[in-house]
């Protein structure tokens, strides 16, 4: 048994690089055969119980060599799934930067258009629409809305409205 095992700081550090599943076969054995011979200190009760539990029988079942061969092939793919996983997070956190700091540029003469000036301009709409009126849409498109009117005899027609830079009127142009 390695000397340093008896060292706590050493244990620590070994029992860190165990639970990132960066130890190597011997380095783990070496910490079972310590904690089947030493009491573990209050701090270090459940990874003396990990550590029992995984190398339990261990020997019987796989050849020390073949399992340093498995794991070492293994390394890979974990830094692989590691840094991927740092990519994935950086890519991420960059678009919600993205997102947050984007705000929305409007010509000089448009400003955006609210929720209720959307339904007054559906309401003007469909007050000068001919016909009957099946349903009105209305779909924002940046600074525009497009209004949609479908009449009973299957006709549709569609309005863009915007609003002017100090929202006190609204403009609809024909769209068909």
């Amino acid at each position: 048994m390695n000397a340093m095992i008896e060292n706590k700081q050493y244990r620590k550090a070994l029992a860190e690089r165990y639970l990132d599943a960066d130890t190597t076969i011997r380095e783990e054995q070496m910490l079972a055969e310590y904690y089947e011979t030493h009491q573990p200190d209050d701090d270090e009760v459940q990874i003396a119980t990990l550590i029992k539990m995984t190398h339990a029988g261990a020997s019987d079942m796989i050849d020390t060599a073949d399992f340093e061969r498995i794991s070492k092939d293994r390394r890979p793919v974990r830094m692989i799934l590691k840094w991927s996983s740092v990519a994935a997070a950086a890519v991420i956190l960059m678009l919600v930067c993205l997102h947050i700091g984007h705000k929305p540029v409007l010509p000089d003469t448009q400003t955006a258009i609210s929720t209720m000036q959307i339904l007054e301009g559906m309401e003007m709409i469909s007050k000068i629409e001919v016909g009957e009126i099946e349903s009105v849409k209305a779909e924002p498109q940046g600074s525009t809305v497009v209004i949609t009117v479908k009449l009973t005899d299957g006709k549709e027609r569609s309005y863009s409205m915007t609003c002017n830079s100090d929202a006190s009127s609204l403009s609809f142009t024909a769209l068909n």
